[in-house]
């Protein structure tokens, strides 16, 4: 039996980043407009641009889900339906909500609308999604708690999508239901403007290590035997499961999502494009070996994907990670190994270690290779040889250098630099380059194919067409002057197939060409060629007044 292939779902806090993610390869995409988006300080979308969006993705055969996933007060939930209505006629895909009020009044305004349900509404069992059901959402998220058993026993009772977090960053909260921010500083995470405090370092009690509680005269008497320890306690690192993904697509899961609205285009890419490619490799070597599911497949084809998944991972903890990554509650249960003690920003990846110092000179040698104009980290260590929290020393590489190399770099702040000092690479140059060649910089095309018709005495005539949505391919037709007889040379059809694929610039990729010309047929480049764009643009116009509700 053939797999169902699972969305990939991207996160889009720009329009840069919206781009990157179609480019990179995503099923759907979710991205907040002006108002009510659980992400009030990335980018999000004016109406506009937001209008914008919704067509540039069905352009591409991506579907679009609005986040409207803050809780919401009374004159708030009023503006909802002015505010959805322009994105619902643009052929809006889905709502994603938490706060009841706004399910309901969604429902009685856009009736046939789809709405999934966010994870803060922590739908933790089959009852709590059969309830949705009832209530009318079409997908749930369920609570980012749950093990994978948890979620494949909610999938098996209850016929609704199920959509999980693949990877990102994680909330220490309970589905990100979080007061903290509130308190602490007067903005809301369940209404958008998190301030993030758990990204903070704070002071351990000294009763939550076995001493006297946290108060000066303590702290004074017991200084030698509890000594005073700054963590970022609730700091998690990133969840990463590519290399767990085999085990969620035979779980039966919907839908994979990527956070990460306040991350720019290179992180998007980066992480569509590989998890896009690590569920397409599975399907694949599952497909062609008959394997029901992942212990099934050989020892061949098991190492394939780890070998895969082993640059990838890589890769991903070179544009952006806390602490390293972690798996998220689908396999175990987590503990202290979740949180990113000592930092709570981007660590990037261990690329070697500080072997010997010889003013003004630090000799590194590799465990990964290393380009020239790479930012690296030395983590400064204390006299046990223990990472210390703060930042480390940062550096530019002036050296290519592969794995086992020793490199010599210009160092400073020698004083705290010591023998065994791990490093970091916090940007990697080349991969940066190789995304924005690879994705960025790309032009994104549909394909047609096209039949040119030009009988003399006849208009000439183009019709492009191309299937994105449904089983009837959408169609342009256009029709240019009357074809006349040649005087000097007549049109060949190797000329017309020529013109009619330099379609650079357009969008639309011409595959199959269907030339039905007559012998001594005229026509006008200058004519073809604007016949050419028109059809182009109306082919592209058609597919998405196809979405329009």
């Amino acid at each position: 039996m053939k797999t169902k292939i699972p969305e990939i779902l991207a996160p889009a806090g720009t329009y840069e980043a919206l781009e990157a993610a179609v480019k990179a390869g995503c099923d759907a995409v979710y991205a907040g407009g002006s108002f009510f988006s659980a992400r009030a300080y990335a980018g999000n979308f004016d109406e506009a641009e937001y209008l914008k969006a919704i067509d540039f993705c069905h352009l591409h055969g991506v579907k679009i889900y609005l986040t409207l996933n803050t809780l919401l007060k009374p004159d708030e939930i009023e503006r909802v339906p002015a505010y959805v209505t322009p994105y619902y006629k643009a052929g809006l895909d889905a709502v994603l909500v938490q706060d009841m009020g706004v399910l309901k009044v969604l429902k009685e305004n856009f009736p046939d609308l789809p709405i999934h349900a966010s994870t803060q509404m922590s739908i933790a069992s089959s009852y709590g999604a059969l309830l949705a059901k009832e209530l009318g959402l079409e997908r749930i998220v369920p609570a980012r708690e749950l093990s994978l058993e948890e979620i494949r026993s909610i999938r098996e009772k209850a016929d609704i999508e199920i959509e999980t977090f693949v990877h990102g960053a994680m909330c220490f909260a309970y589905s990100g239901k979080c007061l903290f921010s509130s308190f602490a500083g007067g903005r809301s995470g369940n209404r958008g403007r998190c301030a993030q405090p758990c990204r903070q370092c704070y002071e351990l009690s000294y009763s939550g290590l076995g001493g006297p509680a946290s108060n000066t005269a303590g702290r004074k008497r017991d200084a030698g035997k509890y000594p005073e320890v700054h963590e970022y306690i609730m700091s998690l690192k990133d969840l990463c499961t590519i290399r767990e993904l085999p085990l969620l697509i035979d779980a039966g899961i919907d839908s994979f999502k990527i956070e990460g609205r306040m991350k720019n285009a290179y992180y998007v890419a980066l992480a569509v494009s590989s998890y896009r490619e690590a569920r397409d490799l599975y399907l694949e070597l599952k497909e062609k070996e008959g394997a029901e599911r992942f212990e099934l497949l050989s020892p061949a084809a098991k190492q394939r994907y780890e070998t895969f998944i082993g640059k990838r991972m890589d890769d991903l903890r070179d544009i952006y990670n806390r602490g390293g990554f972690y798996s998220g509650y689908y396999l175990t249960e987590k503990g202290r190994e979740m949180a990113a003690f000592k930092r709570p920003n981007h660590i990037g990846l261990p690329v070697g270690r500080v072997e010997k110092i010889k003013a003004p000179k630090i000799a590194i040698r590799l465990e990964k290779e290393l380009h020239k104009q790479d930012i690296i980290e030395l983590i400064p260590v204390d006299k046990t040889g223990e990472e210390m929290q703060k930042d480390g020393i940062e550096l530019t590489s002036s050296e290519d250098g592969k794995p086992g190399e020793l490199i010599w770099l210009n160092g400073k702040n020698l004083k705290q630099i010591r023998p065994d000092m791990a490093v970091y690479r916090t940007r990697n140059n080349l991969l940066i380059s190789e995304i924005e060649e690879a994705i960025l910089k790309t032009e994104k095309t549909i394909d047609a194919d096209c039949v040119i018709e030009a009988k003399i005495g006849k208009p000439l005539e183009i019709r492009l067409s191309s299937q994105i949505k449904g089983d009837v391919p959408d169609e342009a037709v256009v029709f240019g002057s009357e074809v006349t007889v040649a005087e000097k040379a007549p049109v060949s059809a190797e000329d017309l197939i020529s013109k009619i694929k330099k379609s650079g610039g357009s969008g639309v990729r011409v595959g199959n060409v269907e030339c039905r010309l007559d012998d001594l047929a005229f026509v006008r480049m200058s004519e073809f060629n604007a016949l050419r764009r028109e059809a182009m643009e109306m082919l592209k116009e058609k597919i998405v007044a196809g979405y329009h509700r």
